[in-house]
């Protein structure tokens, strides 16, 4: 978490207002205890379909120029815990959101999603004003599936959705193809001086009766 954010005067003035404290820097617990951080949503789908921008806060926001609506109900022990590293992390994740819009059930059923690319941001907000103090991405990947249920209580109806996310690093999983013999293969990686003369050789070889 950003040291601007541990520092904040209205954040450190709000936890000492409901916590009866003196403190003048907050640690990263701090920060979730105090209620004010919410999940940002990013849908942009590949076709035509109008990219989804949507949030669980209390009310609409906007972050980075983006309105985001609030919408759906994000469940927090869905969510994969996240941490900073300085290597890349090709790990996918999945999360639940109940109450799903209609309109968006119709948009998942009808494929319109699939493959859309997802970003999943932390926000910050001031808890004086509603204001967004930081909007950190977490997450960047694409819808791989989606499982959706659906019950009915006493008239009342819930569902909820399952999306399956791969990371846009998935990739990186992959094994180079083989190529149309090793001596080829191994002419690819330059410094390799014997592949590459064998790759040279058999590039121009031709065979008679």
């Amino acid at each position: 978490m950003n040291n601007s954010i541990l520092t904040n005067p209205d954040l450190i003035k709000y936890w000492n207002i409901i916590r009866g404290d003196n403190k003048t820097v907050l640690t990263e617990s701090d920060v979730y205890q105090l209620n004010v951080i919410v999940k940002c949503l990013d849908v942009i789908p590949n076709s035509q379909t109008a990219p989804i921008y949507i949030t669980d806060s209390w009310a609409d926001l906007t972050a980075n120029g983006i309105d985001y609506k609030s919408a759906p109900d994000f469940l927090d022990d869905s969510f994969a815990t996240t941490s900073e590293k300085n290597s890349i992390s090709n790990n996918g994740t999945s999360f639940k959101i109940s109450n799903v819009e209609q309109t968006y059930l119709s948009l998942l059923s009808q494929g319109l999603l699939n493959n859309a690319n997802v970003n999943i941001y932390l926000t910050v907000l001031n808890p004086a004003n509603g204001n967004v103090i930081s909007h950190e991405r977490i997450f960047s990947g694409y819808i791989n599936n989606f499982e959706s249920t659906f019950s009915n209580k006493t008239g009342s109806t819930k569902n909820e959705t399952t999306l399956n996310l791969n990371s846009i690093w998935k990739k990186l999983d992959r094994s180079q193809p083989v190529l149309s013999s090793t001596s080829i293969h191994q002419s690819t990686h330059k410094g390799d001086k014997f592949f590459d003369l064998i790759g040279i050789i058999n590039s121009t070889q031709q065979w008679k009766n």
